[in-house]
């Protein structure tokens, strides 16, 4: 049965695209592992040209909700995280939105890594170490580098003991997990996340909150940079040839 044409009235036709995908994802009508139909399809159902469809397929991979793969067509990713479980709040945002995340994120952290430094035990410490020790032996490794990374993020955010700024870190997690994931697609290395982390480590170790929240402060900065590279990369991608 043919689906009827959606008529998008908003300025970023976009935007509507993403919303109207989500909503087929949580309401079971787009599952794990259905194959969304080719551009000209989609751009006859959405009443919109390509570059809006490519723009929210592109936000879409971003967030880790759709997996596109040269010659095999985009997917509904069969991650057991939903979007239900990441919240729509955060996964309808547009682009400019996940931005301000990002700005968020960097402000959070910075609070978190201040506490910490201020109010961690010595199992916490010990717990951080630990996960930065499994970081450095993932990049020699090679393997498990974004699992590794973001468990010593949450270390870090279990040793500030403040239940409300640990749930608002569990809510930035998983959106941020997904970019880490779709930015690794750009071969960069994690040389540089050892070193910031390493950093933060030594800061809480220390004790000293003003070093903690510095050292916080430039990691995130420079996380927010790759992702901005990242949606740059994207934005090139989808121009109209």
């Amino acid at each position: 049965m043919k689906r009827k044409q959606l008529k998008l009235q908003r300025k970023r036709l976009s935007d509507q695209v993403i919303e109207e995908l989500i909503a087929r994802i949580t309401s079971g009508e787009l599952q794990a592992g259905d194959k969304l139909p080719p551009e000209p399809q989609l751009m006859e159902q959405f009443g919109v040209g390509r570059s809006s469809i490519r723009e929210a397929i592109g936000a879409l991979e971003l967030l880790g909700l759709l997996s596109v793969r040269p010659g095999q067509g985009t997917r509904i990713t069969d991650a057991t995280d939903t979007p239900r479980s990441i919240g729509l709040s955060l996964i309808t945002m547009g682009r400019e939105k996940i931005r301000e995340l990002v700005e968020a994120r960097a402000e959070l952290e910075q609070i978190i890594a201040r506490f910490a430094a201020e109010r961690a035990t010595e199992d916490d410490i010990a717990e951080i170490k630990k996960q930065h020790k499994k970081l450095i032996q993932a990049q020699k490794n090679g393997a498990k580098l974004i699992t590794a990374d973001m468990e010593f993020h949450t270390a870090v955010a279990s040793a500030c003991h403040n239940t409300v700024f640990i749930r608002f870190f569990s809510e930035l997690h998983q959106p941020i997990r997904h970019w880490m994931q779709q930015k690794a697609k750009y071969d960069w290395g994690f040389d540089r996340v050892v070193e910031e982390h390493e950093a933060i480590l030594h800061a809480i170790e220390a004790h000293d909150a003003d070093a903690a929240q510095t050292a916080m402060q430039q990691h995130i900065e420079a996380a927010g940079g790759k992702l901005a590279y990242a949606m740059q990369e994207i934005d090139a991608n989808t121009k109209v040839e």
